[in-house]
Formats: C-alpha cells, sequence, structure tokens
C-alpha cells in the first residue's frame, strides 16, 4: 500500500523536493504550503495522479486542523508528517521586535505544533506513522545575527525529543533532521530586522549575513539533500536525529565534547567578527 504522505513549506527547497521524490516514488504526497506557484500546481508525470496540494499557512492553527481533517477523511490514514515549512530572521537581539520574534517562532515552532495534534491522533488510531521535523544546525550551534532562527530551531529539536519518548508506545516515529547549508530560496526568503542600520551591529552584521548567504548558496542541493532525508525515513527504524553531511555530524560531535568556549569562539570568528 503506498503511503499518505503530508509536507509543509512544500512551495520550494527540501519541502518541494521531498514532495516531488516521494510522489515518484508511489506516495500519496499532499503538499502544503501558504503559496503554491504554477510551477507545483500539478504533479509531474513521473508522479501523475499521486500528488495533491493544497493551500495552507500553518500559523492558522483551524486551518491546520481543517486540512489534517480532510487529508484523514479522504485517504482513511496518514502516515508520514513532514514539517518543512519556516524562514530565518537575520540580525541583532537589540534590534529585534516583538513583532520580529513572534512571526519567526509562530512559524517555525508554533506553526509545527499546529500539525501535530491532529496528525498524532490519527496515527495513534492506526497504531504507526513518522513524524519529521526540519530542524537545523542552528538549532545546537546558534549563530549570531541569526539568534531568534537558531531559538526556534532549538525549541524544535527539544520539542521532537520530548515528543519521541510520548508517542513511542503507539507505534509512532520522530526524525529531526538538522541540515547545514543548502542550496534553496531559503537565501532570499530571509527576512531583516529593520532597526539594525541605526546600531553599532550594523557593519558586523552586515558581514555575517552575507557569510551566510554565500554558505547557503555554495550548499548542499536541496534536492540530494531530500533523497537522503527520504532514504533514512524508509528505513525499518528512522533515526530519532539526522544530521546529513560528514561535515555536520563532526560539528555536532565537537559542540558536545569541546569546551563551550571554544565553541562560542569559533562561532564569533565565522559570524560575529
Amino acid at each position: 500500500m503506498n503511503r499518505v504522505v503530508v509536507i509543509t513549506g512544500a512551495s520550494s527547497g527540501i519541502g518541494l523536493e521531498m514532495a516531488r521524490q516521494f510522489a515518484a516514488g508511489g506516495d500519496r504526497v499532499y503538499a502544503l504550503a501558504r503559496r503554491l506557484p504554477d510551477s507545483v500546481a500539478e504533479p509531474s508525470e513521473a508522479a501523475a495522479g499521486s500528488w495533491f496540494t493544497m493551500p495552507l499557512d500553518v500559523t492558522d492553527a483551524e486551518a491546520a486542523r481543517q486540512a489534517v481533517t480532510r487529508i484523514a477523511a479522504r485517504e482513511g490514514r496518514i502516515d508520514i508528517l513532514v514539517q518543512a515549512a519556516g524562514y530565518g530572521l537575520a540580525g541583532s537581539v537589540e534590534a529585534m521586535t516583538p513583532t520580529d520574534a513572534a512571526g519567526q517562532m509562530g512559524t517555525n515552532f508554533l506553526g509545527a505544533c499546529h500539525l501535530l495534534g491532529p496528525v498524532l491522533a490519527s496515527m495513534r488510531a492506526r497504531g504507526s506513522g513518522l513524524i519529521i521535523q526540519l530542524g537545523s544546525v542552528a538549532g545546537f550551534l546558534p549563530i549570531p545575527f541569526q539568534a531568534c532562527y537558531s531559538a526556534s530551531k532549538a525549541a524544535l529539536a527539544a520539542l521532537t525529543m520530548a515528543l519521541a519518548n510520548e508517542v513511542r508506545p503507539y507505534g509512532i516515529r520522530c526524525m529531526l533532521v538538522q541540515p547545514g547549508d543548502t542550496r534553496t530560496g531559503f537565501t532570499e526568503a530571509r527576512v531583516l530586522c529593520d532597526a539594525d542600520e541605526s546600531l553599532p551591529y550594523a557593519e558586523r552584521c552586515r558581514r555575517s549575513i552575507a557569510r551566510m548567504a554565500a554558505d547557503e548558496q555554495n550548499g548542499f542541493p536541496a534536492d540530494r539533500l531530500a533523497a537522503k532525508i527520504i532514504r533514512q525515513a524508509n528505513r525499518r527504524r528512522p533515526p530519532l536525529v539526522y544530521t546529513p553531511g560528514l561535515f555536520y555530524k563532526l560539528a555536532a560531535l565537537l559542540s558536545r565534547v569541546l569546551p563551550r568556549r571554544w565553541v562560542m569562539a569559533v562561532l564569533y570568528g565565522l559570524y560575529a567578527r
């Protein structure tokens, strides 16, 4: 039986590539996004009949509940939920307004929470399911001038770890994916705190953002990363935490074993000098 896969943030980047590849593999995919461009309005020939699109703003809890209800009623089940919706907020903490912070956490963290309740109820009733959360290396290596984004991904990581033990007795598994720099539309969609230009951080912040953007545009291709994630998801026992790429696996290890001041010094040199 082909799986039913629901993917948020499926208008571009990793979410879109995962939707394409799950569908090409024969799964029935529901691609959800706030705005779906014409290029993803119809399934590709390789996935004809197995790709369905649906508009959804993940910050709208009621809309999220209704979307999940419609999909579960149509399909009878949801086998995999991929939460890829999100964006990056850049700027100094001093420049960040409450509105900036609320928007970042509302999308990257609360947006994920809004789908979990109804999806988990459906999975628990069937006694199986897989939740894939798109976190970030920034969740365990907080990036200067990207503090709120890092905080949102750290919160998502903690949520996933706690959730994994809650749902384990019901046959539901969780997988936190922590990608590093990836070539997607994330770079162009980054939101900047307006007040930085009037603060003494301005020049350092510009350099930091330029470094982030360059690293991302030279990063891992989104289609190859999506393929790696799907291979892990297809394992009989998907890993609880998956950090793609040898460099980032090493970074994760060193962040745990090295003195914190050393880690902070490296981050300062890369993104805050």
